[in-house]
């Protein structure tokens, strides 16, 4: 915590030792929702709820909004229905949605009822659409006018918007609602004000379906950098808008996810906490691993009886560089290619393209890496005879070539399943970062084994 926001901590602390509302409300004066919130997930328990409880409405409602989802569910435990009402009404329907999501669909009702007609509307409509979705994203709150409205009429209802909200783009509509055309806000200024809307508009191509996942409305603001992107509905109705400012949460929390996924686990353990539910999440994919280590060590025995007793214990040296190198070969393009996907570009989920890119590179790097392994093994293969007569008859070049060119081939292996699982992923619907998780890697050591005693086999015998 920077040093401001000490001096902040500091000062929040002394003024809800006095219990005085007026002192709160003047310590957080001017302070951002943000620095707040940071502030207050290091208070004490007695102490947050001290401080939601002491502070305006307004600006409790602004800090809870900016809580993340472990806090936010603490502070809601804490408070009760009139204040969340009281804080839900001062919020906009999306922010009202993200907090009132975190109660039972009972608690939502019970708190809407304190809330105006029309603001509980939206909320419950917006409430409706799964989290992770345009719907579950979007705001209700935007400019839509009929398609005959002038632009003075136009500007009019702008600046009412402005008050509360950012306005980006005035959206025309039909007799039906159905999004009709976008007006962004320059030409309100530069054409003649007793002009039609519809004289003006560009058409509506740009639009997201309420259905849509935010990820996917995440990579068309990026794509065609928009400030907005209208959201309509299965017939065509406007129904709200996506900010670029509501995109930036989503690409962290997407980006998190991922990396999440990659280490092998899931986003949800930093919302819960619970250890126990924690330990959960990261033992399904522990003992996922353990499976399939369990699986490389079957191969392993299945092997024993093709082998020479002294060949085996001398190939059994290499099989932890075997499954190490092929695994992390493969981890490296799986994460470039899932990292490619995440973009949503037409290009990227091309598994041709992927492949005339990352095969030379895999061509490149399997016979050096395999010539570096040849060269411990034969450098490795005369120690171990002279401290250990078990190996004294296996032949260093033979053993040499059986590492180099089982490298060569386990990493080329881990490669093509590399490339191929994220788009096979991504095809079934599975999320392609799974594809860099520890599955997929504890998969590519069966490949890397298996093709290491295949080539062996091949050599030694």
């Amino acid at each position: 915590m920077g040093q401001d926001l000490e001096q902040l901590l500091t000062m929040v602390r002394s003024a809800l030792a006095a219990e005085q509302p007026a002192q709160v409300a003047a310590a957080v004066a001017d302070v951002h929702p943000a620095d707040l919130a940071e502030v207050y997930g290091v208070l004490s328990d007695e102490e947050r709820s001290n401080l939601v409880f002491l502070l305006p409405a307004q600006v409790a409602a602004e800090l809870i909004a900016e809580l993340d989802t472990l806090d936010l569910e603490e502070a809601l435990e804490e408070l009760d229905k009139t204040t969340i009402s009281d804080i839900v009404r001062e919020l906009p329907p999306d922010e009202a949605a993200d907090v009132l999501a975190e109660l039972t669909t009972e608690e939502q009702q019970a708190v809407l009822r304190k809330v105006p007609e029309e603001h509980a509307d939206q909320i419950e409509q917006l409430l409706t659409y799964a989290e992770d979705t345009a719907g579950g994203i979007m705001t209700p709150e935007l400019v839509r006018l009929p398609e005959q409205s002038t632009i003075a009429e136009a500007i009019e209802e702008v600046r009412r918007m402005s008050e509360d909200e950012e306005v980006h783009y005035v959206y025309t509509v039909d007799e039906a609602g159905r999004l009709t055309g976008v007006v962004p806000l320059r030409q309100l200024v530069l054409k003649r004000k007793d002009l039609p809307l519809a004289n003006i508009a560009e058409p509506a191509v740009l639009t997201v379906n309420v259905k849509d996942d935010q990820e996917h409305v995440a990579n068309q603001i990026r794509k065609y950098d928009v400030s907005a992107i209208p959201v309509v509905d299965d017939d065509g109705v406007l129904v709200g808008r996506i900010t670029h400012d509501d995109i930036m949460d989503v690409a962290d929390e997407e980006a998190d996810e991922d990396i999440y996924y990659m280490a092998g686990t899931e986003a949800a353990e930093l919302d819960d906490a619970s250890p126990v539910r924690a330990a959960f999440i990261r033992l399904r994919w522990l003992l996922a691993c353990l499976a399939g280590t369990a699986v490389s060590g079957t191969i392993v025995a299945l092997f024993r009886t093709s082998f020479d007793e002294q060949i085996f214990v001398a190939m059994m040296l290499f099989v932890p560089m075997m499954g190490a190198m092929g695994g992390n070969s493969g981890l490296q393009i799986s994460t470039i290619i899932v990292r490619s996907l995440a973009t949503g570009d037409l290009e990227s989920t091309r598994m041709g393209r992927d492949f005339a890119r990352e095969l030379p590179i895999t061509m490149i790097m399997a016979p050096l890496c395999g010539a570096s392994a040849a060269l411990i093994a034969g450098i490795g293969l005369p120690l171990l005879q002279h401290f250990d007569r078990v190996a004294e008859s296996i032949h260093t070049y033979q053993l040499a070539a059986a590492v180099g060119i089982g490298m060569s081939c386990a990493i080329a292996g881990a490669s093509v399943l590399a490339m191929m699982v994220p788009h096979v992923f991504r095809k079934v619907g599975v999320d392609p970062a799974i594809a860099s998780g520890p599955i997929v890697t504890t998969t590519n050591d069966i490949v890397c084994v298996t093709l290491y005693f295949l080539t062996g086999m091949a050599i030694l015998q």
